[in-house]
């Protein structure tokens, strides 16, 4: 085959591998619109949210009203198939971001939304596993309407990024060995409007959730 035939093919190719590039690398969000819900988000109990088919920001949104301490947003313990938990680090996830509308609460004063990634490493047992969690912005005072929340996660990183804490099951610190670990193996993924180590008192809360990203 001679040069000038080759280049056809060579373009084509190019062509092609510049579309695939960012199929590859593109996020997903969970939008809740036709009823979906990736990763079977619940708030707190095992009770079923409602999908509600406007209102959100915009169209459909994950509804519902709890009591509770601290609400908290979660996927519960190796929920499959789902886009939200897995192996972070061969996906090289990035960052996860979350739309929250506060309908109602309790204003109290240190209350942040913290993303709280955790594995059992199989095991079903948390005292044998990694957790890591990041305090993220503060809703001591609800803002109104919806918000986005967004969590950088640098799930390749060699090292526990700035602003993670990681714990072992057994109440230890985590090492950087523990985060990488953590990475490859995500078996729950937890949304809390509340701070770790803080006490808050229960209320009736009523808390709307849209576009759930996670990506690279």
């Amino acid at each position: 085959m001679n040069q000038s035939s080759c280049k056809p093919q060579l373009i084509l190719l190019s062509l092609l591998l510049c579309f695939a590039v960012p199929s590859l690398r593109a996020g997903f969000v969970e939008t809740f619109e036709d009823g979906t819900n990736d990763g079977d988000w619940r708030l707190t109990t095992s009770t079923e949210p409602v999908i509600e088919p406007d209102g959100g920001n915009p169209g459909a949104y994950l509804h519902q009203q709890v009591d509770a301490a601290i609400p908290t947003w979660y996927v519960p313990l190796d929920t499959a198939p789902t886009h939200f938990l897995g192996n972070y680090a061969r996906r090289r996830i990035r960052a996860m971001s979350f739309d929250l509308n506060i309908y109602s609460g309790s204003e109290v004063p240190d209350r942040n939304v913290t993303l709280d990634i955790e594995t059992t490493f199989g095991t079903g047992d948390f005292t044998q596993g990694v957790d890591a969690y990041y305090v993220g912005t503060d809703i001591s005072r609800f803002p109104s309407g919806w918000q986005t929340y967004t969590f950088r996660i640098d799930a390749a990183s060699p090292v526990i990024p700035p602003g993670w804490v990681v714990t072992r099951g057994n109440g230890r610190p985590g090492t950087d060995a523990d985060w990488q670990a953590l990475m490859r193996d995500v078996e729950t993924v937890v949304l809390e409007l509340g701070t770790p180590g803080y006490f808050y008192p229960f209320w009736i809360w009523d808390l709307g959730l849209d576009n759930v990203r996670i990506g690279p």
